[in-house]
Formats: structure tokens, C-alpha cells, sequence
């Protein structure tokens, strides 16, 4: 009993040993075409334990782990890997390019391109993240979401119009950009006429190859494409709907009138000047800002019908957004209702009819 019983003491100690040992690892990491890559991050899987290529593609630390660790190999662009150690110290790895990425369509003067083809310039908002925004107004659509796009608001009222700025300014004339919706023109205060919600994508073409649509592209081009049905699909109804309240996000830290007496009669009687007030208790006076600012309401809904045959595809929409000002309230509403119908039929392979 006391030889089984050491014998099973024996057999959990070398077990424990065996789950958990600590094991140096390296490697090469190489992307399809056989380039060795730096930077990539290697780590074992589910900890933070790990280390990244050098300029060689190399890799090599020490960590605790056992039969069924994983390696973990990830890097931007590229599809994350991993690999079994099951005993193994050294590793040559090959990631494969994220297609789903570089496949990506951008629109472009002359049609689309794929992200891996695209060499210009560009920026790209999706219309999902402009849905998740709720704002009013389609050129907020642009406003911190990409690189060398300037948004400055020319009015602060509802529905007030912005200048829109690709790379600075390019002339002393006018410096707005040409802005393409479904391929017809429109100016940066009739963009605002637009529902942001009936958005697919954003593109801006920021360089020379905006150049394909002419003269007027020379301060960029904002190409913007509107939601369209799918082929082959049912007949799908989205409706939502939001309410908000706006207000002042901070309000000046102003005197009241008896404050704002005290106050003067003391400037006055350090310059040896006769008092203004003979009386300071004047109360609290009237605070302007609650006077002028106030709760503004607004609110938007929304109607889209979409589907598609085998050759047609269909998109159907309307909305309703109205908005108060902070300052002015329903004098300075601004109400928008848009209707919109999106319909694509495939005539053959290589020709489509949109209206």
C-alpha cells in the first residue's frame, strides 16, 4: 500500500511537471510571397505573454507552456494565425493577406476600384457608422473621420450650412469640393437637403486622380452613394425612429446684480471716483443666458424598403426630421422631408439601368 501510494506521488509530480514547463520559442514569420515581416505580434494564446519580429522577421521568448498552448501570430491587413505547440521550439510561419480587406470597393471618377488596385488618395465612411451618429446634417457625416478633411460650421442654427476644405486652400476663389450623389452634382448647402440615413458610403478623393471628373474636381471630390435593394432578396421594412433634447453644454459663471454692484463700487473707490450705487442690495437680476437659451427639441423618422428579383433591385425610402434652435426655439426650426426611390435593373453582364 505505502509502494502504491509513493508510486501515485511520483506519477502527479512528473504530470505537473509535464502540464507546465518553461520552453524558449522562435521562429520566422513570412507573409505568401516569401518576404520576412516585422513587427508582427507573437504571443500565446488567452495571455499577454509573448514578443513581436524583428527587422528579419525573427522571433524567439521564453514562456510556461504545455501540450495544448497555442501560438497566436497577428498583424494588420493580414489574417491571424494560430499554431499548436505540442512540443514543438521553432516555428516557420506564412499569414495570408486579409482579402476581405483589400477587396474593399472604392468609388471613383470613373467607376470603382478595389483597395489592393487603388493607389490615390482616399478616405471612406460607411453609412452604418453614419446611422450610429444621429446627426442632422450630411456634412457632419465628414467632421473627424478622416485625414485631411476640414469641416467649419459657417452657422450654428439648425440646418445652417458648413465649408467643406480638401487639403487646405488650393485658390482665391472657390475652394469647395465637387460633391457627387449617385453621379449628379450638388453644392455643399444642398447637400444638406439630404437624408443621412439613406447613405451607403462616403468617398473623398483627396489628389490627383479626382482629376477624372474635370475642371471643378480640382478642390477634391466627395463621392457619396445611397442605399440600394440587393438581388435575389425579400422584401425587407425598416422603420426607426429617435427623439432627443438639445441644450447648452456650458453656460458662462456670470454676477448676479447685487454681486455685480459690490463689485463696481470697489474699482470705483480704488480710483477715488464717487460710488455708482448708493444701494447694493439689487437682488439677483435677470441671468441672460437662461433668457436667450433654451431646451430645443428634435426629432427624425424614418421609412426604407428594400428587396430585389434576379435582375432588379429596389430601394424605397422616406423621412422626417424637424429640430429647434438653442437659440430662437420653434422660430428657428428647421424641417427636412426627403422621399427617395433607388431602382437598378441588370439589362445584361456589362449594362445597368439606374434611375
Amino acid at each position: 500500500m505505502k509502494f502504491k501510494l509513493i508510486t501515485l506521488l511520483i506519477f502527479v509530480f512528473s504530470g505537473t511537471i509535464a502540464f507546465s514547463q518553461s520552453t524558449k520559442l522562435s521562429g520566422t514569420v513570412k507573409d505568401e510571397t516569401g518576404i520576412t515581416m516585422p513587427g508582427v505580434n507573437v504571443k500565446i494564446a488567452g495571455t499577454t505573454v509573448g514578443t513581436t519580429t524583428d527587422m528579419d522577421g525573427k522571433f524567439s521568448f521564453t514562456a510556461d507552456v504545455n501540450e495544448t498552448s497555442m501560438l497566436n501570430f497577428s498583424f494588420i491587413g493580414f489574417e491571424t494565425k494560430e499554431v499548436l505547440i505540442a512540443g514543438r521550439t521553432t516555428f516557420d510561419v506564412v499569414l495570408t493577406t486579409k482579402m476581405e480587406s483589400l477587396n474593399e470597393v472604392v468609388v471613383v471618377g470613373y467607376g470603382t476600384s478595389t483597395k489592393k488596385e487603388f493607389t490615390g488618395a482616399s478616405g471612406k465612411v460607411m453609412g452604418d457608422k453614419v446611422e450610429k451618429l444621429n446627426i442632422p446634417r450630411m456634412d457632419q457625416a465628414l467632421q473627424g473621420q478622416m485625414s485631411g478633411v476640414n469641416i467649419s460650421t459657417n452657422s450654428g442654427s439648425p440646418g445652417g450650412s458648413s465649408s467643406i476644405r480638401i487639403r487646405g486652400l488650393s485658390t482665391f476663389g472657390d475652394n469647395d469640393p465637387l460633391i457627387l450623389v449617385d453621379g449628379i452634382v450638388y453644392d455643399s448647402e444642398g447637400l444638406n437637403s439630404l437624408n443621412p440615413s439613406d447613405i451607403e458610403s462616403i468617398n473623398v478623393l483627396k489628389d490627383a486622380t479626382a482629376g477624372i471628373d474635370g475642371v471643378r474636381a480640382a478642390n477634391g471630390v466627395i463621392l457619396i452613394e445611397t442605399k440600394k435593394g440587393a438581388l435575389n432578396s425579400k422584401p425587407s421594412l425598416s422603420i426607426d425612429y429617435y427623439y432627443g433634447m438639445q441644450q447648452p453644454s456650458n453656460k458662462l459663471n456670470l454676477l448676479n446684480a447685487k454681486e455685480y454692484a459690490v463689485i463696481k463700487n470697489e474699482m470705483f473707490a480704488n480710483g477715488g471716483d464717487n460710488l455708482p450705487f448708493a444701494n447694493t442690495e439689487l437682488g439677483e437680476g435677470t441671468n441672460w443666458q437662461d433668457s436667450v437659451f433654451q431646451n430645443a427639441p428634435m426629432q427624425s423618422f424614418n421609412i426604407n424598403l428594400t428587396g430585389g428579383s434576379k435582375t432588379t433591385r429596389y430601394s424605397i425610402g422616406s423621412s422626417y426630421y424637424t429640430q429647434d434652435g438653442i437659440v430662437g426655439g420653434d422660430k428657428a426650426n428647421f424641417t427636412r422631408y426627403n422621399a427617395r426611390v433607388n431602382l437598378a435593373t441588370d439589362l445584361d453582364d456589362r449594362f445597368t439601368l439606374n434611375s
